[in-house]
């Protein structure tokens, strides 16, 4: 298959390529989803494994293939896959039966409620006007390296080009939020301390070792 690019110019840097997501990637790029996720504080606390994982994975690769929201990075030398990143309209509803996996309906509640305060106090009211970088991640062996941040500045690249006035993200980690900000120009907005959160009345994220740490939404302006 050709491969394609929604981006005003196909980036290519230190051996890696930045492309659209397509149909051949999807199990590839699922897995690399999972095991990347294997580092998130919210699932390293409620012990997900990857095999878990993989449904909810597969369910969000094969949509933004299809809406044309997904962009991966491939490594010239091997021609796996290094990273992903996938967007979502912040009004998207996701086809998943959330009630087959139970395991995730802390991590699900929690970022519901920082979207749903944003799109209440916004009055975000169409599909169309805010964007969502839902998940970045990369392959093991390029942690550390600047594939994230790359993939992440091409994510606004594709939300420029099909309109977007903004994009918000939900971001996780101590790391990712000082680089969001500081590289990107992101704006926190809300936020929850995840030793304060409580679901079904348990601190469910109470034994985080940070005990500082928040899950941020941040915001940025795309029209300029």
């Amino acid at each position: 298959m050709k491969e394609t690019s929604l981006l005003p110019q196909t980036l290519s840097e230190g051996g890696i390529r930045y492309r659209a997501m397509l149909e051949n990637d999807l199990d590839e790029v699922a897995s690399c989803f999972a095991s990347s996720f294997q580092r998130e504080p919210m699932v390293q606390q409620l012990n997900i494994q990857k095999d878990e994982f993989m449904p909810f994975a597969l369910v969000c690769c094969q949509q933004a293939i299809e809406q044309g929201m997904g962009l991966v990075a491939i490594d010239e030398a091997s021609e796996k896959i290094a990273g992903f990143t996938i967007l979502q309209d912040a009004l998207f509803e996701m086809p998943f039966d959330i009630s087959q996996h139970q395991n995730f309906l802390p991590i699900f509640e929690l970022l519901g409620q920082l979207q749903s305060k944003y799109i209440i106090d916004k009055k975000v009211e169409h599909q169309g006007e805010v964007v969502v970088s839902f998940v970045t991640g990369v392959s093991p062996e390029f942690q550390g390296t600047k594939v994230a941040f790359l993939l992440f500045g091409q994510s606004l690249e594709l939300a420029k080009e099909k309109k977007y006035k903004k994009m918000i993200t939900e971001v996780t980690g101590r790391l990712s939020q000082n680089g969001v900000r500081r590289r990107y120009a992101f704006t926190p907005y809300t936020s929850i301390l995840y030793r304060e959160f409580l679901f079904d009345g348990k601190p469910v994220f109470g034994n985080i070792k940070d005990q500082s740490l928040s899950c941020v939404l941040m915001e940025k302006s795309l029209l300029n």
